[in-house]
């Protein structure tokens, strides 16, 4: 069956409401929360780890006028040589002058004077533990905040002030420095659950809707079965993560409001292919060249203005040319259920469901759907008796990493409540290291009533695993060719399945002919710069459309169809296009420069689309979805924690988005 009509299916399954079966893990008290505005805090390792690698989340976050809360572990001194002004380590001084430099590039960012005043107090918590806070006097909302963990490069004991050391135990305290300035009473002594503890206050009184921080799981750059591997990021991100998905998890368990983790890729970015527009390019080192001191601005203290460790050189190291998720967000999470609609999402680690049903104007509040530790966002497919399955990823942290699984939701009969299973990792088994940087998963619906199931693995090519109509799963096996982003869909006809991916600079494809057939040899469809997003458009009998496949700097997007491909204006933007074909007319959604909506005006694929700008700002990628009586839909998950949609049937400067109820409250029974 089709992936898209296997989404009607459970229309003649008579499917309703999806019911929780009783004693699962995951279940809770779920109760719809009052509106909450989108807020943020970011979690980061060193001071401008959110200006490389968040922005420009960050800074469209604060044009939005949201609350934003940025937290660094670390004090990154680094050399302690703010060169070359200094020659002579000043760990105190380089550390006060990397924290101006953040202050003067958020007070840019969010007022336009770099030099705006700021309040710098000490905020103290049970157990004599203290850190410094920066708010923003004329934007009370913004607030920074330093707990100073020492950082050096020169440390005699092999590194043991590392944030690894804290986080695994190796040590039961590390110490923390006191800045140059800094309102902090002395030098200190900080705990693993003392770190925990200032991230447990910043959730309470910052009250965030999206937790940003690094990436858990980075890239390997080469790797040996004897000696592991060379990640490419610096290892303070990753335990910085650690430390923020720890947070959240702790937050969740007390009873706290739900919130949406985003991860971000740091140094690796640089590997990845360009996706931000020449015009938010500029405008994001801009404030990375405040923050380097980069045109010697007297701001009159002498440890200096910024880092000029950066300086004038923020563009020279590349990873900043890109902002990439570490898990990157598909379009396939909203879908036709039950005459109507229902759309997915992860918070806190937990699958959730809104439902909005056949004849119905409003969406139901949403429900939780089971799963633990799930990374953000989820992959959805309907088979032929009906069912819904969910796809996604389990991490789970420890002290020597992460552990990932692809998971597996399913409905034990239409309208049912949902097991959980682990289909597992293509890549467990042996080295753990080589388990950790599974890609998000993508499955189809085979004509035999069956399902493959595709991730991109350690080797950065393609995963393979098929389950039988029964649910049975077979074996992991690898397709040929690697190079791969973690991008993949597949486009299903008849017997027939395509798999398609994109490298650096290709749109690939591997086609299989039966369900109990292989795969063929990798066939590159396109060569060019790619941006390393992908994505099938929905069409109104719920059939396959046009692979959508983002080019480099978001300049351009090529449409794949059986007739060939074409490449169209893209109109800026970053992450998965969403697309409905109809009537020969298609409508395509996508994040725009300002990290809102844009959609285009019906028109023929290949032609010259007109874009217009709505919605909010919003996580994930957009999708789209046509309900039993013929209306389409867009839709977006905001940074609010609701899920905003609107009909597709008007002209795109007329669209009228509409929320759904709030995020649910998830507290312990």
């Amino acid at each position: 069956m089709h992936r898209r009509t296997a989404l009607s299916a459970l229309l003649l399954a008579g499917g309703g409401a999806i019911a929780l079966g009783l004693g699962r893990p995951w279940e809770r008290v779920w109760s719809a929360e009052a509106a909450r505005q989108a807020a943020f805090l970011n979690v980061c390792a060193h001071p401008d780890d959110d200006l490389y690698f968040l922005n420009p989340d960050v800074l469209q976050a604060l044009a939005e006028g949201c609350p934003v809360t940025s937290v660094y572990l670390t004090a990154g001194e680094a050399n302690g040589v703010n060169a070359p002004q200094d020659d002579e380590p000043d760990y105190e001084g380089y550390a006060a002058a990397r924290q101006y430099g953040i202050r003067a590039a958020y007070a840019a960012m969010a007022t336009g004077d770099r030099d705006a005043a700021w309040r710098r107090e000490v905020r103290r918590l049970p157990g004599d533990v203290v850190f410094e806070t920066a708010t923003l006097a004329a934007k009370p909302h913004v607030t920074l905040a330093f707990l100073n963990l020492r950082a050096p490069l020169d440390a005699a004991d092999g590194g043991s002030n590392r944030l690894a050391w804290l986080w695994t135990g190796r040590r039961d305290e590390q110490p923390y420095l006191r800045p140059t300035d800094s309102p902090l009473p002395a030098p200190g002594r900080l705990r693993r659950d003392d770190v925990l503890a200032v991230l447990a206050s910043l959730l309470s009184t910052g009250a965030p809707t999206v937790v940003r921080t690094l990436d858990p799981a980075p890239e390997h750059l080469k790797y040996d079965a004897d000696d592991g591997a060379d990640y490419s990021d610096h290892q303070d991100h990753l335990y910085a993560a650690y430390f923020a998905y720890e947070a959240v998890r702790r937050h969740r368990a007390a009873g706290g409001p739900a919130v949406q983790v985003q991860s971000y890729r740091g140094y690796f970015n640089k590997y990845w292919p360009r996706n931000l527009s020449p015009a938010v390019y500029e405008r994001k080192f801009s404030y990375l060249d405040i923050y380097g001191w980069a045109d010697g601005h007297d701001c009159g203290v002498p440890y200096g203005c910024g880092d000029l460790q950066v300086g004038a050189g923020a563009r020279n190291k590349r990873y900043g040319r890109s902002q990439t998720y570490r898990h990157p967000g598909g379009t396939a999470w909203l879908v036709p259920y039950a005459g109507g609609l229902s759309a997915f999402a992860v918070f806190a680690g937990t699958a959730v469901m809104w439902r909005r049903d056949a004849g119905e104007a409003d969406w139901a509040a949403p429900v939780p759907v089971g799963g633990q530790h799930l990374v953000p966002h989820l992959d959805t497919v309907l088979t032929a008796d009906g069912r819904l399955h969910l796809f996604g990823v389990r991490q789970e942290l420890d002290v020597a990493g992460p552990r990932l699984v692809v998971v597996h939701g399913v409905q034990e009969r239409p309208g049912a409540g949902f097991t959980w299973t682990d289909v597992g990792n293509p890549d467990a088994g042996g080295d753990p290291v080589r388990a950790r940087e599974l890609g998000m998963p993508y499955a189809v619906a085979d004509a035999g009533g069956g399902l493959t199931l595709f991730v991109r693995d350690f080797s950065r090519g393609v995963s393979v695993r098929q389950a039988t109509p029964g649910g049975g799963w077979g074996p992991w096996t690898g397709l040929d060719g690697g190079g791969v982003r973690d991008a993949l869909v597949a486009v299903t006809a008849g017997a027939r399945t395509d798999l398609y991916a994109v490298t650096d600079d290709e749109l690939v494809c591997w086609t299989r002919e039966s369900p109990g057939g292989r795969f063929g040899r990798r066939r590159t469809l396109l060569h060019g710069s790619m941006d390393g997003t992908l994505a099938v458009a929905r069409t109104l009998n719920g059939q396959d459309g046009p692979v959508l496949a983002g080019q480099a700097d978001g300049a351009t997007l090529t449409i794949a169809q059986d007739t060939g491909a074409s490449t169209v204006k893209a109109n800026g933007g970053t992450g998965a296009v969403a697309g409905l074909l109809r009537d020969g007319l298609l409508r395509l959604v996508r994040r725009n420069d300002e990290g809102r909506v844009d959609v285009t005006e019906p028109h023929p694929p290949g032609e010259p689309p007109v874009w217009h700008g709505s919605g909010v700002l919003f996580t994930g990628a957009p999708a789209v979805a046509v309900d039993a009586g013929g209306t389409a839909y867009a839709a977006v998950l905001g940074v609010d924690g609701h899920l905003w949609t609107c009909r597709l049937d008007g002209s795109g400067t007329k669209l009228a988005w509409r929320a759904a109820p709030g995020p649910p409250t998830l507290s312990q029974v």
